[in-house]
């Protein structure tokens, strides 16, 4: 009878780790980062109507214009991920920025001044996303892409129910300026802990495309 315990190993899948260091970093940015701009947002109504006097058309202005910079900067923030030095310090830049310009919105006293800084805010918070999906693409090998995705997912949508909750909790303690200015927090730990993924990340290279771009240039020259 032939041994099949060489093959038996050979068929069984290997085992890949993938929740890492970094991909708890991500995962955790991604958690403090919707906590901290999910408070302003659920907060943004009451500021407009209630302390500003706006109308709710204004609402919907500001969340409309915001959306959509958010949306193309997202198109922007993909190529600026395409570099592997730069992806990092986008990633940070993104997590800080949005941190500081959410924050700042518990010191308008304008409706055009909530409109810019929500608007820079969301440009920011659309920038850094490609740069942190390509992060976590560096951390963890394709085979467990779905795991590693999923969790950092989770982790997002686990920030923007806390977020909500912790603002209704804030506003009932301190009111409605200081709990949106202590939305920074939360913001500044998520950018923390996207450094922390960043210092277990490897670096990169950026040769491979350069070397693809060539063959390719080669293979039309013949």
């Amino acid at each position: 009878m032939p041994d099949t315990a060489p093959l038996t190993e050979l068929a069984r899948p290997e085992k890949e780790r993938w929740l890492t260091p970094g991909v708890r970093g991500i995962g955790t940015a991604s958690f403090l980062a919707d906590v901290g701009h999910e408070i302003p947002t659920a907060l943004l109504p009451s500021l407009l109507t209630s302390t500003l006097g706006a109308p709710a058309a204004a609402l919907g202005a500001i969340e409309g214009v915001s959306d959509a910079l958010a949306g193309a900067a997202r198109f922007g923030g993909g190529v600026l991920a395409d570099d592997p030095a730069r992806r990092r310090k986008v990633a940070v830049g993104g997590y800080t920025t949005t941190a500081a310009l959410g924050a700042a919105t518990a010191a308008a006293t304008a409706v055009w001044q909530v409109g810019l800084l929500r608007a820079a805010a969301w440009t920011a918070r659309g920038l850094r996303v490609p740069a942190r999906n390509a992060l976590l693409a560096d951390i963890v090998s394709a085979k467990v892409y779905g795991r590693a995705y999923g969790f950092e997912r989770m982790m997002d949508n686990l920030g923007a129910i806390f977020g909500p909750l912790l603002a209704l909790g804030l506003v009932a303690w301190l009111g409605l300026m200081w709990t949106i200015g202590l939305s920074v927090i939360p913001s500044v730990l998520a950018a923390v802990a996207i450094t922390y993924a960043i210092r277990h990340t490897s670096q990169p290279t950026s040769r491979e495309p350069r070397r693809g771009r060539w063959s390719r240039d080669r293979c039309r020259s013949r």
